[in-house]
């Protein structure tokens, strides 16, 4: 698959970065009528550039103006690399300085130097021109890159630009198209008969026409009717590629610019974002905490509150681990690059890093743990940081992707991390993609025996307990695979019994008090006293001398039913095994005669009416014994020989 990459074009107001686009590749970005009036950008402007020799890249030509600054950083936020424009008669300018640390902090993998307008001045101004801007880019990734004069008037030194972007580009590692796919909205239109269509730079994955999308941060549900790149239809686009998307299930009210487009489910918003950030040592005052900023990412604008993490103030030149507190919720990924500019100023003054979203805020008293927890994100120890995931949640089964999406590591080096993991026993995998820790699992294991021993012993009428109520006593937020992974280990270990989806200890239950005991032999000799009929725990109680709760005579007889002593109807009331047996006989020798049992029948056979006989044949139903049609029964068995 051919790399795309975007490139770049930055640098000062009217040094020359549109001519330099139009000599290129023969398209002039300054579209909007306001930017032919007034000779400037204001708006980024793409045009595709075909390379000699094969290979293509986007060139993003941006605002060189200061009161445009919001409108550059957007048209940087997606690039590869960065081509800075110096006019040799201007030298470096404020913009110069700005655009060249957006570049910096927005993570530019390489690039070159053009200094522009050389037609205009003598060669040794051209030398001075150099020498101060191989000063300006020393320490950033412009330093030792290729620096080339240029004339858009003579088109002298464009064949060496292309060749040094050439270069550059096979240098580049380009963006993954691993992943889900995510793309920062630059651009939104509306055509007829079309609808929405909304362009920016694929950020990661692939996107494929008809696929399932989402809007953030509200979470709008979008779908990608067509796709084009640089004005081809296409059936899918790939990382670093700029794509255009007409997204149904949308009006243009609900998308703006400055939203992401993800594939739908793989995004959480966040309104807190702890993250890594410098201070650039130019900036004339210390940053102080709890200050309020203008954070960018993407290509969106945010105002933030800064949390500094270990300092009171931040000093120029300096960095902190800090936390972005938001107003309004956000999509942003760990390792998202971001610049902050004063609330109040169009000027950077620092950049950096998202580390993780967070629900939670900064708190001091918790700092020594929070901090702990970032810092291998921050200098990129995998094995430390996915140990310290592991131990975040302890309760969640997770997958490659969860981690991914947590911390920011390629997905492909997570997964080999994982499997050393559960090769040295220290993790567990179910359903053959969600990782859980061994020694956890082990200790949760125990734990919920304990759980389902205190449940017995709580309540001695209880035989078996579900396994939902057993997950919630040992810990609401455990996932279900490992829970279930448990009580299979726990039935293999003979320490739980399953029956008909419910558990129970092969251990004799709680013991009963003498004055319940003697509450159920009472309760066994009054159903055997009324033979054949039914009764209920309400029933039982207003025939007894002294006081009976009826509650607790009803917990006694759930009781007996769970032990098979006692049979309950659907009306909640009960007789014996006994009884039971004794009417399906009955029922049996009616249906052999008459070919059917209705509801007349009862009085004569029960010795009772309607009312307590319609529940004892609908018991009948229930097991199998019988099935109704119509307003008669006939034997499940008879039906069945039938069917031979």
């Amino acid at each position: 698959m051919e790399k795309s990459i975007t490139v770049g074009i930055a640098g000062h107001v009217d040094h020359g970065k549109t001519s330099l686009v139009r000599t290129l590749t023969g398209i002039d970005t300054d579209r909007m009528p306001e930017e032919k009036e007034r000779g400037l950008s204001i708006e980024p402007g793409v045009a595709p550039l075909r390379l000699p020799g094969g290979g293509s890249m986007a060139l993003m030509d941006v605002p060189g103006h200061r009161d445009f600054l919001k409108n550059t950083i957007r048209g940087l936020s997606g690039v590869d690399l960065g081509l800075l424009v110096v006019a040799a008669d201007d030298g470096v300018m404020p913009q110069t300085l700005d655009h060249l640390e957006v570049l910096h902090f927005l993570k530019a993998q390489g690039g070159l130097v053009v200094i522009s307008k050389t037609d205009l001045v003598d060669r040794e101004t051209v030398t001075l021109a150099e020498l101060e801007i191989r000063e300006t880019v020393k320490g950033t990734f412009l330093e030792g890159k290729p620096m080339i004069p240029f004339s858009a008037l003579t088109g002298e030194g464009a064949p060496q630009i292309l060749q040094a972007l050439r270069a550059e580009m096979e240098g580049v590692q380009g963006k993954s198209s691993k992943g889900p796919f995510r793309l920062w909205i630059d651009q939104v239109r509306t055509f007829p008969g079309f609808g929405t269509v909304v362009s920016g730079t694929v950020q990661q994955g692939i996107v494929r026409q008809d696929d399932a999308l989402q809007l953030f941060p509200s979470g709008k549900e979008a779908k990608a009717r067509f796709l084009e790149v640089h004005h081809r239809k296409v059936p899918h686009a790939v990382a670093g590629q700029r794509v255009g998307i007409n997204v149904t299930k949308t009006s243009l009210e609900e998308v703006k610019v400055g939203m992401l487009l993800a594939t739908a489910g793989t995004v959480e918003t966040y309104t807190y974002f702890n993250a890594e950030l410098t201070l650039l040592p130019r900036t004339e005052v210390p940053l102080l905490n709890r200050q309020r900023v203008k954070l960018f990412l993407g290509t969106t604008v945010r105002q933030a509150m800064i949390i500094l993490m270990t300092k009171e103030r931040l000093l120029p030149g300096e960095s902190d681990l800090v936390q972005f507190r938001l107003l309004d919720p956000l999509a942003a990924l760990p390792r998202d690059p971001f610049v902050i500019t004063p609330m109040n100023q169009n000027t950077i003054i620092g950049g950096g890093l998202i580390l993780t979203g967070t629900r939670e805020k900064f708190r001091a008293a918790k700092a020594e743990k929070t901090v702990s927890y970032l810092k291998p994100l921050q200098q990129r120890d995998l094995g430390t940081a996915l140990t310290l995931y592991i131990e975040k949640y302890p309760y969640r089964a997770f997958t490659v992707e969860d981690a991914a999406r947590e911390t920011g590591f390629d997905v492909d080096r997570i997964h080999q991390n994982l499997k050393e993991k559960v090769k040295q026993g220290v993790l567990l995998v179910f359903e053959k993609n969600k990782f859980f820790s061994k020694e956890r699992f082990e200790v949760l294991k125990e734990n919920l025996m304990a759980v389902v021993r205190r449940i017995f012993e709580e309540d001695p009428f209880k035989l078996s307990a579900t396994p939902e109520e057993m997950r919630v006593r040992l810990e609401p937020s455990l996932d279900p695979f490992p829970f279930q992974e448990m009580l299979n280990a726990l039935q293999k270990e003979n320490r739980l019994i399953k029956v008909e989806g419910l558990y129970r200890i092969p251990e004799k239950p709680g013991q009963l008090s003498a004055r319940q005991e003697k509450t159920i032999q009472r309760l066994l000799a009054h159903a055997r006293q009324l033979g054949l009929e039914s009764f209920s725990a309400g029933y039982f109680c207003k025939l007894q001398e002294e006081r009976l709760e009826q509650k607790e005579v009803q917990r006694l007889l759930d009781y007996l039913y769970a032990q098979k002593k006692l049979i309950r109807l659907n009306d909640n009331r009960f007789l014996t095994p006994e009884a039971l047996e004794e009417i399906k006989k009955r029922v049996r020798e009616v249906i052999r005669e008459k070919g059917q049992f209705t509801i007349q029948d009862i009085k004569g056979v029960f010795g009772y009416g309607r009312t307590h006989g319609i529940p004892v044949l609908e018991h009948l139903d229930t097991i199998g014994f019988t099935r109704r049609i119509g307003d008669a029964r006939v034997l499940v068995e008879r039906i069945e020989e039938k069917g031979k």
